[in-house]
């Protein structure tokens, strides 16, 4: 009996349950555990997302004030640590830096049995040291020294410290924190079900971590960031935009940062930081890239080619001209990300680790009927 093969790359196969985050495509709705993207982007920090994706639950004062202390006391590097990243080439993509950087953090992490306080307590760390460790390298790599955290700043704030070494504006702190608060979680991506399917294997987390990590370095993944920013350097010019957006259909290429395998509409995440890009641009921060975001944006709403596709803008669209706003590298894009989504990737092992079972799909043979030689 020859099985009905499933759904190209398994889509809308459900493989799991979760109680993290809620996506309906069909209107652009996202929630974590039970709350709207819309108010947790204009009230919450990244550590409280954290803590509710970790816990179900926002935090009170007090559980803030002590998720945000251990955060705070896990940030600065040992001597060993710091080894670490004088020791790994300078030359190389961010993201190879950074899952070499993670893999050699979790080498220093004692084998113990797979359990979710274990897996809280990894993701924490992870979520803590990565900044610090990814920053001190790139500013090594550009002949600076490393900049240790700031106790004073939270979490969003202190990435863009150790990666400028100076305090950031009040619109580059906000900036940060929306981008980190709207990448945290986003259900069962290729990341994520790579972490998941990792855990499912009983791996270790930091395993899963990594797994997770290399994952979200695809193009049509977490790597679309900076490819649409390289596109918007290419068009240069809010003027350019049409004619260069034909070109790419013309020659049958794909416009990245447009497009969602879940959403038909526009991803909810894109007002927010379409905001977020408009307020850094009134600062004098990359206002002729939210030009041309906004330029090529136009173009998307107005296409045949893009409104027949039901194809809109996704969350890397708009966070290429943030995260280039904010100084951030072009190779340092999806490291960004991956600071994000360690919040997510953390969660999910939680609870696959709670109900653990190996993920093994099968494949539909299609090759030569049985022959001998």
């Amino acid at each position: 009996m020859t099985l009905a093969p499933s759904p190209a790359g398994l889509e809308n196969v459900v493989v799991a349950n979760t109680a993290l985050s809620a996506i309906d495509g069909g209107v652009g709705r996202l929630s974590y555990a039970g709350y709207d993207i819309d108010d947790v982007v204009e009230r919450a920090t990244f550590e409280e997302v954290f803590f509710l994706l970790l816990r179900g639950e926002l935090p009170t004062t007090d559980e803030l004030a002590d998720f945000s202390g251990q955060l705070a006391a896990q940030r600065p590097l040992s001597r060993p640590e710091l080894a670490l990243v004088h020791a790994l080439p300078q030359d190389g993509h961010g993201m190879d830096a950074l899952r070499t950087l993670l893999s050699a953090l979790m080498q220093r992490e004692p084998e113990v049995a797979l359990t979710v306080e274990h897996a809280e307590r990894i993701g924490l760390l992870a979520a803590a040291k990565l900044p610090t460790l990814i920053t001190a390298w790139h500013r090594l790599r550009i002949g600076l020294e490393p900049v240790a955290p700031n106790p004073q700043l939270g979490h969003a704030a202190n990435i863009l410290w150790m990666l400028h070494g100076k305090l950031p504006t009040p619109a580059a702190e906000r900036a940060m924190n929306s981008y980190m608060v709207l990448l945290a979680e986003h259900g069962l991506n290729a990341s994520t079900f790579a972490a998941r399917v990792a855990i499912g294997a009983q791996a270790d987390v930091g395993g899963a971590l990594v797994a997770a990590v290399a994952t979200l370095k695809g193009l049509v993944h977490g790597g679309a960031n900076q490819k649409a920013m390289e596109t918007f350097l290419e068009i240069g010019s809010a003027d350019r935009a049409a004619t260069y957006v034909d070109g790419l259909i013309n020659r049958h290429e794909r416009l990245m940062g447009v497009g969602h395998r879940i959403y038909k509409v526009e991803d909810p995440r894109v007002r927010h930081l379409r905001a977020r890009v408009a307020e850094l641009a009134e600062t004098g921060q990359g206002a002729q890239w939210q030009a041309v975001a906004d330029a090529v944006a136009e173009v998307i709403a107005n296409h045949p080619h893009f409104t027949r596709r039901q194809l809109a803008p996704n969350v890397e669209f708009y966070s290429a001209p943030l995260l280039y706003a904010l100084g951030f590298p072009l190779d340092l894009f999806t490291c960004a990300f991956a600071l994000s989504r360690v919040a997510g990737w953390t969660a999910h092992i939680r609870e696959q680790i709670a109900d653990n079972r190996l993920i093994r799909p099968k494949a539909e043979y299609i090759g030569p009927a049985p022959r001998k030689n």
